[in-house]
């Protein structure tokens, strides 16, 4: 399983669940799942966005640059909750990966609901449906891996 080789890899805090985010699929299907480690089963899985710059129905172009609008590759751990501004019940991460995802604190990604947004895109967050963003949030909050799977 990829989640457990990466968490062998970047050691995060938390290794109960991991997030694997498999942009290998369509943003219009579900693509982000919530893994239980410890009973070896999928949580939850759920739509999720990608940014708009990054390409339409697949990403396929990322950048760390902030300003850049494009969604980042690589792993990241995730962080407290917060109250975004702009989107409300929201999630902090870090990215674990040097010139990948490494600006994305400074970029302000986060975990966020897609309720306010205009679009299916993001500017480099990962949104995810109202329904389910407070349970993904709550259940993985503070040391979780976030992998990101490409082609």
């Amino acid at each position: 399983m990829h989640a457990r080789t990466q968490i062998k890899r970047y050691s995060p805090p938390r290794k109960d669940f991991a997030i694997v985010i498999d942009y290998r699929k369509s943003i219009l299907t579900d693509r982000l799942y919530v893994l239980d480690l410890i009973h070896d089963s999928i949580l939850l899985s759920s739509r999720v966005s990608h940014a708009w710059k990054s390409g339409l129905l697949y990403p396929n172009k990322f950048s760390n640059v902030v300003g850049s609008e494009m969604s980042s590759m690589g792993n990241y751990v995730t962080g407290k909750k917060i109250v975004s501004p702009k989107f409300g019940y929201a999630m902090l991460v870090r990215g674990l990966d040097a010139k990948v995802n490494s600006n994305a604190q400074i970029r302000e990604i986060i975990f966020h609901s897609d309720k306010k947004m205009k679009s299916k895109w993001s500017k480099g967050c990962f949104a995810t449906p109202e329904a389910v963003n407070k349970k993904i949030i709550d259940l993985t909050s503070n040391g979780v891996l976030i992998c990101v799977i490409l082609g």
